[in-house]
């Protein structure tokens, strides 16, 4: 046996091992979780040509490019030694029964799809770009989009590597990079490039308004782009980044926002001196913060239900809101002996403090963040 044999599995599980370390978590600094979905030059060009502009630094772009370029000489090595979907995907190998469950390669048409909605600024389709695909692995509450790893394992036992040969678009971009094969692999699937456009760019024109009455506005992580529905990969690296808990996946909306991440104020609040999302987002769909500039983002604006509030309604001393906002954004309107709550909207910064802890059980909580879309700056003391 040779020595590439014996040490290319052992290679491949270990680093399987570490990318499962980085999407879980542990004692590592947060930005680490970014990782994985960085090493992506598919998610890089196609943000990058979705939000016109080269969103990322030196630090970050460097990996994916230098995986772009190992691709020049050496076409699908990444994906043979290196993606850890990829291993996942090549365990049931021996045991497969050798079926054809899909008989039809649909990479070129997925990756055309991606690049040519990308020129319309919706990358559609790019959250099956198996690195993203592997970051759902971190984030327990995305267990609809992320049933894709164990459907396609499933399916490995029939089909061996189904997903690898006939549906990655991340190694058909390889594919075509490999300068032995660019011209062969362009003209084997220049009906799946014509397809591709044909379905890429009217469903980034079509998609984001399928759905959008029914839509339910949602607050979303400080820093995001007003494009961040489009370019949002649901990777949900800020989904475990956050020490809250309180970034959850959306299940409903219109199309363009099924499973993106939002803010729920229900257990929590978005803490002052926290900008651990905006560090570990690999698309750009989160902008990095400072701290500073985290404390001086707006990302909604708390309103009060008077209808269901203790001291408005019921005439009870409460404004356990003002107790919790960390801002000074409540201010105080006297009726007779009751102070009641009211929003100071200029210093408001929608963390969400007041509508975690307000006490009102009647008809619900009576205070309620309402996104601010784009976020602003708040130039207000707190």
């Amino acid at each position: 046996m040779s020595k590439v044999k014996v040490l290319k599995p052992i290679v491949r599980l270990l680093l399987l091992a570490a990318a499962l370390f980085f999407a879980i978590g542990g004692p590592l600094p947060v930005w680490m979780e970014r990782v994985v979905p960085a090493l992506s030059p598919l998610a890089l060009l196609a943000e990058s040509i979705a939000q016109r502009t080269w969103y990322t630094g030196l630090f970050w772009t460097l990996p994916p490019l230098a995986v772009l370029a190992l691709a020049l000489w050496k076409g699908r090595f990444f994906c043979q030694w290196l993606c850890p979907l990829g291993t996942i995907y090549s365990l049931p190998q021996k045991i497969s029964l050798k079926k054809k469950v899909l008989p039809v390669r649909l990479n070129a048409l997925i990756f055309w799809i991606i690049v040519s909605s990308a020129l319309c600024g919706l990358p559609a389709l790019l959250f099956l770009d198996p690195l993203s695909t592997f970051s759902r692995i971190g984030a327990w509450s995305a267990w609809i989009p992320g049933l894709l790893i164990p459907i396609f394992l499933l399916l490995s036992f029939f089909q061996p590597q189904v997903w690898c040969t006939h549906l990655c678009p991340l190694g058909y971009c390889f594919d075509l990079t490999n300068v032995k094969n660019t011209k062969q692999v362009f003209k084997r699937d220049r009906r799946q490039f014509l397809a591709g456009i044909g379905i890429g760019i009217p469903a980034a024109l079509i998609l984001p308004g399928i759905g959008k009455k029914e839509s339910k506005t949602s607050v979303l992580p400080p820093g995001a782009t007003e494009q961040f529905a489009e370019t949002c990969t649901r990777c949900y690296a800020c989904v475990s980044a956050c020490p809250a808990k309180i970034i959850r996946v959306k299940s409903g909306g219109e199309l363009s926002e099924l499973f993106m991440p939002e803010l729920c104020f229900d257990q929590g609040a978005c803490e002052e001196s926290c900008n651990q999302c905006s560090q570990v987002c690999p698309t750009g769909a989160i902008r990095t913060l400072t701290h500073k500039q985290k404390h001086s983002t707006q990302i909604g604006i708390a309103r009060i239900e008077k209808d269901r509030c203790l001291a408005w309604t019921d005439n009870e001393y409460c404004m356990v809101c003002d107790e919790y906002c960390p801002y000074r954004a409540i201010e105080i309107e006297q009726r007779g002996d009751v102070s009641c709550p009211v929003i100071n909207e200029n210093l408001c910064r929608g963390c969400g403090a007041c509508e975690s802890a307000c006490p009102a059980t009647r008809a619900g909580k009576a205070v309620f963040v309402h996104p601010v879309t784009p976020q602003q700056t708040v130039k207000g003391k707190s």
